[in-house]
């Protein structure tokens, strides 16, 4: 696409956008000609300035004039990309040209324009109420071409980019509507028709595989269905995601193993949304990461407790003596074979199991461990109390290398 230089007044914003910058109410001002792209921004900006701003306003604010600093002293690196309105398209008298990606870098001219101020490209000084671009070819699906943009920008939070895959589906499928309501989600391989719920355009039988979708983003199945699975939180948390903007990545333990359970999922998301509010604003996001992967499983262990605790024990029947040793003989023979597998490990195993559960794979077992120790200084606790004896031994000491080399088996064989 050959590129040149436009007058800013000359160009609008796409009101069909699927990400725009600006609220509705602006940007249908804007479109219909009642309000000036520099009088939007000064109102976009005094809203951000509010007590009652939410955070991602805000942050969309920080970001935008981040944006507008860099093109300032640097000039435009990449042109925005523009079209010619339809013919059944109504602009604005003077308007040539209408937005199909670049609406941030359009704004970021904007923001500029209105503080007065120049952009410096090398030794080149210019006005910002110029702008280059491209102008798209005719033929292409404009909308595909806008959601695959945007769909590529890092700043997107988990509800804006599983929303805008499914768009970028309906798109591929002929399907005039942008995404599914809340209760139309899938995270498997499925290509069947959209149930009667959707309102979209039933011209088209069906919607395209997802892996039309992979291909055209570049990217593999697993994450998508990451993506996807965002989707499947319940409405109050997806508003507390897009509300805060928080990514995929940072709320993925929440998606993935709380998602049957709402109450849960509203606590593990106000828990990270405190944290992240807490945290400097250039702070990296993993150990945010980390922290919310403990909280939810802290979260499952004290409601597998409460449960629990909550479920009466089965009465035990009338005996003509004491409990029967027959339980106790078999927990000893458990706790003694359990002692024996450990005891027989090597070092490297113990060493790549101790890498195998850190890396989250094997979440369950982690949440078993857990559950089994609590379960064990509970015996010990009751035991002690009960007969006043003191456990001088520790129960899983580790072997010494004598006993090593006498007893381990090499696992990587079995």
């Amino acid at each position: 696409m050959e590129q040149t230089v436009a007058p800013l007044g000359s160009i609008l914003p796409d009101q069909g956008q699927p990400r725009r910058l600006l609220p509705d109410d602006l940007i249908i001002a804007v479109t219909q000609g009642s309000l000036s792209p520099t009088t939007a921004m000064e109102e976009w900006l005094r809203r951000a300035e509010s007590d009652m701003a939410e955070a991602a306003l805000r942050q969309n604010v920080r970001e935008l004039k981040r944006l507008a600093d860099s093109i300032a002293q640097h000039g435009l690196i990449s042109p925005i990309s523009v079209r010619l309105p339809g013919s059944d398209e109504t602009v604005p008298s003077g308007i040539t040209y209408l937005i199909v990606t670049g609406e941030r870098r359009y704004w970021a001219h904007v923001y500029l324009l209105s503080q007065g101020r120049q952009i410096q490209a090398g030794q080149t000084v210019t006005n910002p109420n110029e702008i280059k671009v491209t102008l798209a070819p005719p033929g292409i699906s404009i909308r595909a071409y806008q959601l695959i943009e945007n769909l590529l920008r890092e700043d997107l939070n988990a509800i804006e980019r599983a929303q805008g895959m499914w768009a970028l589906r309906y798109e591929l499928s002929g399907v005039n509507y942008s995404s599914p309501p809340f209760a139309q989600v899938e995270t498997e391989e499925d290509s069947s028709p959209p149930s009667s719920e959707t309102k979209v355009n039933y011209s088209s039988p069906q919607l395209v595989p997802w892996a039309r979708v992979e291909e055209a983003l570049g990217i593999s199945k697993r994450y998508r269905i990451f993506v996807t699975s965002v989707l499947n939180l319940s409405e109050a948390a997806q508003a507390l995601v897009a509300g805060h903007n928080l990514a995929e990545m940072t709320i993925r333990p929440i998606t993935q193993k709380l998602k049957s359970k709402p109450d849960l999922q509203l606590k593990a998301l106000e828990q990270l949304i405190e944290w992240q509010n807490n945290e400097e604003e250039e702070s990296p996001g993993q150990p945010i990461v980390t922290s919310i992967k403990e909280f939810v499983d802290k979260l499952l262990i004290d409601e597998l407790v409460q449960t629990e605790a909550q479920t009466p024990e089965p009465t035990p029947p009338k005996r003509s003596r004491s409990v029967s040793s027959a339980p106790v003989i078999r927990f000893r023979d458990k706790v003694r074979e359990t002692l024996d597998f450990l005891n027989r490990l090597k070092k490297t195993d113990r060493v790549e199991l101790a890498r195998a559960l850190q890396r989250g794979d094997y979440t369950d077992v982690m949440i078993d461990l857990r559950i089994l120790r609590d379960q064990i200084d509970a015996i010990l606790s009751t035991a002690s109390e009960s007969a006043e004896l003191t456990i001088t031994s520790p129960l899983l000491s580790p072997p010494t290398s004598d006993e090593t080399a006498s007893t381990e088996p090499d696992l990587s064989e079995n």
